[in-house]
């Protein structure tokens, strides 16, 4: 059977750019050893796409026709996995051209990434369904209040440029003195910042992907950073612990799996998603949601997924074969 050619699109130029390649390394060997596609790792970088040969040689991506001309023959991909952690495959920019082309991507389109990017429109939309801690928006051009903003929010609260991902930019706050320079860092990263009111409690992450009409929610992860916060460093240096399945009672793991259902759904998600939420006294307040989740060796989803006792490479391959409607039956169907 001739395996389908996928395009793994990763890299871009945004601070995710390492986490990125290697997320789009993992896919590639899962996709592989799924035994029905033949990955190709595409490094996005502006206009630049390009895939690096066995044989040394870098060759660009013909965009008109999203193929690749090698040695052995034309490629023509059939779809793209986005392994593109923040710009330009998680704020809808590549979204955008894969629907003009026509090629069915494993995210939501371009209304739900841009949407979903934008932590403080993110969470506008999702007004009234999930509890929400309350937050003050800024764009650059705005002057700071921090007579308002202490009143409003108290402390600790959280600095967040609303564009960014893996806390890049994020600070947690802890007075009224530390928030002015706070504010311009995350200015550094962004135009727009979200002040958020910090909440004290656990933080849980939740996963969920869509197979075959049907919700699957996976095993919820609790997060136990070493810092005052789940930032950059301890998200990929391996000092958290991830916990799963979280260690919750089972009155708030059912609140957390129903609003990650009403997420996932009113915002127009596809394939794979990871919400994060912080629990206290009982309540689930919903952070923000990862349309494009980690796929790396100490990333939340994969974790999630063996702790189901499934694998990888078969729900890539499934999640895949079903994009591009295909019923060729060698991924193995999810229980």
């Amino acid at each position: 059977m001739m395996k389908r050619n996928i395009a793994v699109l990763c890299g871009g130029t945004s601070g995710e750019r390492e986490i990125s390649l290697l997320t789009a390394g993992q896919v590639v060997d899962w996709l592989r050893e799924s035994g029905l596609y033949e990955p190709y790792m595409v490094d996005v970088q502006g206009a630049s796409w390009r895939y690096a040969g066995a044989d040394g040689d870098a060759y660009d991506v013909d965009k008109n026709t999203f193929g690749l001309a090698l040695p052995k023959g034309y490629i023509q991909f059939e779809a793209a996995f986005i392994a593109n952690h923040g710009t330009p495959g998680e704020n809808g920019l590549l979204q955008g051209y894969l629907e003009m082309m026509g090629i069915p991507f494993t995210t939501g389109g371009v209304f739900t990434e841009a949407l979903t990017f934008h932590k403080s429109a993110c969470k506008r939309y999702l007004a009234g369904l999930v509890p929400m801690a309350e937050s003050v928006d800024l764009h650059s051009e705005d002057v700071l209040d921090v007579e308002v903003v202490s009143a409003k929010l108290g402390y600790p609260l959280f600095v967040k440029p609303n564009d960014n991902g893996s806390s890049v930019g994020v600070h947690r706050v802890t007075s009224a003195e530390e928030l002015p320079r706070a504010v311009d860092e995350a200015f550094s990263v962004s135009q727009d910042v979200m002040l958020e009111q910090g909440i004290a409690g656990r933080e849980i992450s939740c996963g969920m992907v869509c197979l075959g009409g049907r919700d699957v929610v996976l095993p919820l992860a609790e997060i136990v950073s070493p810092a005052a916060f789940f930032d950059y460093q301890t998200k990929y240096d391996g000092s958290t612990q991830e916990i799963c399945p979280a260690p919750i009672p089972e009155e708030e793991a059912e609140r957390i799996r129903g609003y990650m259902r009403t997420i996932y759904h009113r915002l127009g998600c596809r394939g794979m998603a990871r919400a994060d939420f912080i629990v206290a006294d009982g309540v689930p307040y919903f952070l923000e949601i990862n349309t494009v989740p980690g796929m790396t060796a100490q990333s939340i989803v994969p974790r999630m997924v063996r702790t189901m006792g499934w694998s990888m490479p078969e729900l890539l391959g499934q999640l895949v074969d079903e994009l591009l409607g295909s019923r060729c039956g060698a991924a193995r169907r999810m229980p």
